[in-house]
């Protein structure tokens, strides 16, 4: 490995040099503050940048990083310096210069060595993913699905909802390693954390809160090894049953949901019997569309009535709004009709009521399309898979149910 270590001292090159002698090569260039007026120094193609982070050198060392990450901003930086508590300041300024990676003198020649073998693979993996040809697409599709209150089928809805989105999209890509990449991404965010991961009977070790801290680093690959996966292919990402609950940043859920947009074709949302108030706010903004489920119950109404007006204070009572009626029963109370007419709200779908068999289906570890294609409920959803538009830009939208069909026992149905 070829290093290029930027330092106004020659001799902590030297030491650096000795340390790694059976690993890399040290090249050292002299950046003193004359040098800082000159042309850029020429990028390695093969190597990575390591700055020096002493005290004496850690001003300039900044200075050239931020040149450096405007002008060639996939070039590897790694800062170079002692994290021990009288002169942990330079790790700080390092952070602040936008350098990401920290290579601490206090630790071992093989820790060294570790660290800068991980540098070089990402390096390498970045470099191989820009020479391939990558077709443009738009932002995938965002579809909240926010019950309004816990208990009314929300995670139910979307554990179903997800799998037959993926039957009903178009034949996912295929990786270079053969394996076919998710189209479909189901965040459940809703309360109880992890409902929609019961049902489906996938779990994982990467979650919501993961996902949040490692925005920056989601690739094709850590979706396809991190992220858990039912049998459908349909990709989840969960919050961790024993999650705090507490409301991310703003600015770091924007991040993720942008970079989450960039790899599937949708993002299907679970925000079952959370309050308006605790989902995150960017992904309430960057959804084309709010289905907020509730049933005829007088509970689950007046749920409905302080959900509208939690997202009217927010800005966010608008045309993106349908009303989903589960478990509706045309003798229960007032109509499915009436109770959109009264909340002033498009009647997306009424799902019938189907608590039986559906939970008898969950205590098997399946989903009710897979046992009974042809249940009343599974009909109910079609309004709802036509509305979900899945796959990429240049892809048309799916409208025929050809794909489908096979899923659904290929039974034709008639609407209301």
């Amino acid at each position: 490995m070829d290093l290029q270590f930027y330092s106004p001292d020659q001799k902590r090159a030297q030491r650096l040099s000795a340390r790694l002698r059976n690993f890399a090569t040290v090249h050292w260039i002299d950046r003193g503050p004359s040098a800082l007026t000159d042309e850029l120094p020429p990028a390695t193609s093969s190597g990575l940048v390591l700055l020096d982070y002493s005290l004496d050198a850690a001003e300039e060392s900044s200075t050239l990083a931020r040149r450096l990450i405007v002008h060639a901003p996939d070039l590897p930086l790694v800062g170079v310096g002692s994290t021990g508590m009288d002169r942990a300041t330079g790790v700080l300024a390092a952070l602040r210069a936008g350098v990401r990676d920290f290579l601490d003198l206090d630790a071992t020649d093989e820790e060294l060595r570790h660290l800068l073998a991980r540098v070089q693979s990402q390096a390498e993996l970045a470099r191989m993913a820009r020479t391939r040809t990558i077709p443009v697409r738009a932002p995938g599709q965002v579809v909240v699905v926010l019950g309004v209150r816990p208990g009314v089928g929300t995670s139910t809805l979307v554990a179903h909802l997800g799998a037959l989105a993926m039957a009903s999209g178009p034949e996912p890509a295929k990786s270079e390693a053969g394996e076919a990449s998710s189209q479909v991404l189901l965040l459940d965010l809703g309360r109880p954390f992890g409902d929609v991961a019961l049902y489906l009977g996938v779990d994982g070790d990467f979650h919501y809160d993961d996902a949040l801290r490692s925005a920056r680093r989601i690739d094709p690959i850590l979706i396809r090894t991190a992220l858990a996966h039912h049998s459908s292919g349909l990709a989840l990402l969960s919050q961790a049953a024993e999650a705090s609950g507490t409301q991310a940043v703003d600015t770091e859920a924007g991040m993720l949901i942008d970079r989450l947009r960039d790899h599937f074709g949708l993002l299907l949302c679970d925000l079952g019997g959370l309050p308006v108030g605790a989902a995150p706010l960017p992904l309430l903004r960057s959804a084309g569309q709010i289905w907020l489920v509730a049933d005829q119950g007088i509970g689950s109404l007046v749920s409905l009535d302080a959900t509208l007006r939690e997202l009217e204070r927010l800005g966010l009572r608008d045309g993106r709004l349908s009303l989903i009626i589960n478990r509706y029963g045309e003798y229960e109370g007032a109509s499915a009709t009436q109770l959109a007419d009264r909340f002033k709200l498009p009647l997306l779908a009424t799902l019938p009521e189907r608590t039986r068999a559906l939970r008898g289906c969950t205590n098997r570890g399946q989903l009710l399309h897979q046992i009974a294609s042809r249940d009343p409920y599974v009909r109910a959803l079609r309004p709802l898979l036509e509305k979900m538009q899945v796959g990429s830009a240049g892809t048309p939208a799916l409208t025929g149910w050809k794909r489908l069909l096979p899923h659904l026992g290929g039974f034709r149905w008639t609407t209301r």
